[in-house]
């Protein structure tokens, strides 16, 4: 009779090897959300910042009931001016104002829109991931 032993040696090493290798991509893949997740937070901010400085720009409709009204074209304006003051562009790669549309003559919601390039994955992703913000902000008189 003859025996056949089946040599196992460098198993081991191969299973290391693997899951070194799927431990290192599930870690590229949470740094990669972690840096998008960021990005989104930081657009939030800048988004809510805008949308207080829009929420500015309303004029007084009636000075006796102290009603108020905002004007949209001046609102856009106040917008872009604002993200111009706080050099946004600079911070954000393809910032875009989506939209900014007044409810009710005293609320602004403004959409701003963004690209993020995770670290590391920018081979897998070249164009980056688009990120869009929507914030609402309201004016209100009180006597």
């Amino acid at each position: 009779m003859i025996q056949k032993f089946r040599d196992d040696d460098g198993q081991t090493s191969i299973f290391i090897i693997g899951a070194t290798v799927v431990i290192l991509l599930f870690a590229v893949t949470i740094a990669a959300i972690t840096s998008v997740t960021l990005q989104h937070r930081k657009l939030l901010s800048l988004t809510d910042s805008a949308a207080q400085s829009a929420a500015t720009a309303f004029t007084v409709a009636s000075p006796e009931q102290l009603s108020l009204s905002i004007n949209p074209v001046s609102a856009s304006n106040q917008v872009a001016q604002h993200l111009n003051d706080v050099d946004a562009a600079q911070r954000f790669s393809n910032l875009s104002i989506d939209s900014v549309q007044v409810v009710d003559d005293t609320s602004i919601v403004v959409q701003l829109s963004a690209t993020a390039h995770p670290p590391i994955v920018n081979w897998m992703l070249p164009a980056g991931v688009r990120v869009v913000a929507e914030s609402t902000a309201r004016t209100q008189l009180e006597q």
